[in-house]
Parts: C-alpha cells; sequence; structure tokens
C-alpha cells in the first residue's frame, strides 16, 4: 500500500511495508525473491538471486529446481535441463525436479525423454491425475494408443467424472477403431458437460460423434484421400 505525503515543497511517495528482498541473506528469501522476479519476466535477476543462494549453499535443491523453472519459462532450455539434472544429482526422488525435467524434454517434442521423466515422476507420486494426463498426451504425440489409453484410464479411476479426459479417450478409440468405446466416451462426455452446464464439452462431444459416424463407414483409402494433400 503506497500512501502520497504533501509537504510545502515537494511531494514523497513512500511506502509501509519494507522491500523484504532487499540485501536478503537468507536462502528461503533468495529464492522467493527469485520468484517474484520471474513472475514479471526479470529472468536474469531472478538467476541472480538463485546463484547467490549456491554461493551460500552449494547443494540447495530449491535453487536449482526454480533455476529450471526460471531458465524454461526463458525458453533456456539446455540450462533448464542443467539445472533440474543438477537437482536430481543431489535428489534423484525429488517430484518437481522430475517433473520439471520432463517438461522441458516435452517442450522439445522429445516425447520419449518426456514420457521417461513423467514415468519416474509417476513413481513418486502414483496418483497425481495432472501427472497421469501429461503422460497419456506425450503417448498420444508419440501416437502410442494403448499406452495412452490405459493413462487415461487410470485418471478415470481416481476421477470417474473428469470431462477432458473422456474427451481425449474418444479420439483415442477413433484411432484404434474401437468405434463401440468411441461413442461410449462420447455419451459420457455429453451427459457430464449436461451435468456440469459445460455447453462447450457437449459440443465437442458432438462434433466428434459426426466424425466418427462417417469414419467407420470409410476405408483407409478413402480416409487418407480426405484427409491428406491433395484433396479431391
Amino acid at each position: 500500500m503506497f500512501l502520497l505525503l504533501a509537504g510545502c515543497d515537494s511531494n514523497v511517495e513512500t511506502t509501509d511495508k519494507p522491500d523484504v528482498f532487499a540485501n536478503a541473506k537468507d536462502p528461503k528469501v533468495l529464492i522467493a525473491s527469485a520468484a517474484e522476479k520471474q513472475r514479471i519476466g526479470a529472468y536474469d535477476e531472478a538467476i541472480e538471486d538463485l546463484r547467490q543462494v549456491l554461493k551460500l549453499d552449494p547443494e540447495s535443491v530449491a535453487a536449482y529446481n526454480q533455476m529450471g523453472l526460471v531458465y524454461s519459462e526463458a525458453d533456456q532450455r539446455n540450462e533448464a535441463i542443467d539445472s533440474f539434472k543438477k537437482s536430481l544429482e543431489m535428489a534423484p526422488e525429488n517430484f518437481q525436479a522430475r517433473l520439471g525435467l520432463g517438461e522441458v524434454y516435452s517442450k522439445m517434442t522429445r516425447n520419449d525423454l518426456a514420457v521417461a521423466e513423467f514415468l519416474k515422476a509417476e513413481s513418486i507420486q502414483p496418483n497425481d491425475t495432472e501427472l497421469l494426463f501429461k503422460i497419456a498426451l506425450e503417448y498420444w504425440y508419440d501416437q502410442k494408443l494403448a499406452e495412452a489409453a490405459q493413462y487415461y484410464q487410470k485418471i478415470l479411476a481416481i476421477t470417474p467424472g473428469h470431462i477432458q479426459t473422456h474427451l481425449n479417450l474418444i479420439s483415442v478409440y477413433e484411432k484404434l477403431k474401437n468405434w463401440d468405446k468411441a461413442i461410449e466416451e462420447i455419451e459420457i462426455s455429453k451427459r457430464l458437460g449436461r451435468e456440469t452446464n459445460n455447453d462447450q464439452a457437449i459440443a465437442i462431444a458432438e462434433r466428434k460423434l459426426l466424425f466418427i459416424k462417417g469414419r467407420m463407414t470409410m476405408s483407409d483409402k478413402d480416409y487418407k484421400r480426405k484427409t491428406q494433400p491433395p484433396f479431391d
């Protein structure tokens, strides 16, 4: 909160809240400062704070993790990878480092490396549905459809009403030509959409139903002719 104090000769702006990050020597304070600077896009300053932490505590897993996040957001992917790997050298079971490393590989479209790190993270937190969703997506990107379906089902075992998972499963089963399962997921998605007033989900499910009805009667040759250039 800023207060404007008026005097005879000048206006002086002051604050009743001191800068808690100024001249910090506490690693926790410096990491918090780095996170705040990352939030506003001051990436170089954030990294400098974290380097100060590592001078104070060369084995700070938290500092290396935060450094990985800053570098990743700044699109300095090699530096992000190095930071997360240094964290994992000291703490192989650190969930945030495994997750962060996997997300950097995902940005690089190295789906094989991303899923390998996400699977290691799963062994640490096996019921994390956000992580399971990431694994399913990586398998989808790599067109490992059976594995993608398996991980989407893991999510539904924990959260049966996860509507995005049901919507994604429609596409997986369509690719597998498992029409019955695809249509079943469409009906579930529409029902969940009605229950949650999610008109967008209902519209997506209905569009997918129209597509699948057309695809079911179409040969692979005709499908390729209609979906790959040159188009008829």
